[in-house]
């Protein structure tokens, strides 16, 4: 029943073309002149086996037709409308793969000659910066006994500030032992002239209270009076 309807559908789709027979001549006509010859179409059968060899493929082919010619004489295998149909399908898949495998295969050719040629830019790039990665570091061959010097220089460097540091430190601590010690000696001169100060005064305020009193007035009248007698006896003598 399915085979009936799809011959059927074909012939309904095949009405059509009756039409316009002028159409479909001018086509024949026009697609004539690229239309393979046989030897071409063997090769392109052949080619589409899939096998490696020659030999194996047309080995193929020759027991495909053997079994199936075989088939067909036993009537193990009837051809009916089914057939038909499968060998259209078949024919169809065919042209569809031949109509479609060169575009896809110029687009697959394409894609690859576009990914092979980011690879080798990706490669000659990653080349050059590794090129210039080792010129930079041949450059700074000479880092290491640079960086001895550098680092004598560093610790002598480090050394002389040290006793720079230890000098002035030195200094500073002279410095402030000779302004503690200025510092004591005028509080002992401030002392002591407080003391001479004080010494006197009580001296002054002493020999002032001595002199007030009249018995020491009196003791230096005699006193006086009896040098005075001691001199004109000297003298008289």
């Amino acid at each position: 029943m399915a085979s009936r309807i799809a011959l059927r559908t074909l012939r309904s789709a095949a009405r059509p073309v009756a039409v316009a027979p002028r159409a479909v001549a001018a086509q024949s006509v026009r697609f004539q002149s690229s239309k393979p010859t046989p030897d071409e179409k063997a090769a392109e059968i052949i080619n589409a086996v899939p096998s490696s060899s020659l030999f194996s493929k047309t080995s193929g082919i020759i027991l495909g037709t053997g079994l199936t010619a075989a088939a067909v004489s036993s009537e193990l295998y009837v051809a009916n409308e089914e057939t038909v149909l499968a060998a259209g399908f078949l024919i169809i898949l065919y042209a569809v793969g031949s109509s479609i495998g060169a575009p896809y295969s110029a687009w697959a050719n394409e894609k690859i000659a576009k990914v092979r040629s980011i690879l080798n830019g990706a490669r000659e790039e990653h080349t050059v910066a590794i090129k210039e990665r080792i010129s930079s570091v041949a450059e700074l061959k000479d880092v290491v006994p640079l960086t001895e010097q550098l680092y004598a220089v560093s610790k002598e460097t480090n050394a002389l500030e040290h006793e720079n540091f230890l000098l002035s430190q030195e200094a500073a601590v002279k410095q402030e032992l000779k302004a503690v010690l200025d510092s004591w000696v005028r509080y002992e001169q401030q002392q002591r002239e407080q003391e001479q100060t004080a010494l006197v005064k009580t001296v002054t305020e002493n020999i002032a209270a001595e002199l007030a009193k009249p018995a020491f007035k009196k003791q230096l009248l005699e006193e006086a009076l009896g040098q005075v007698e001691q001199l004109a006896k000297s003298k008289a003598i």
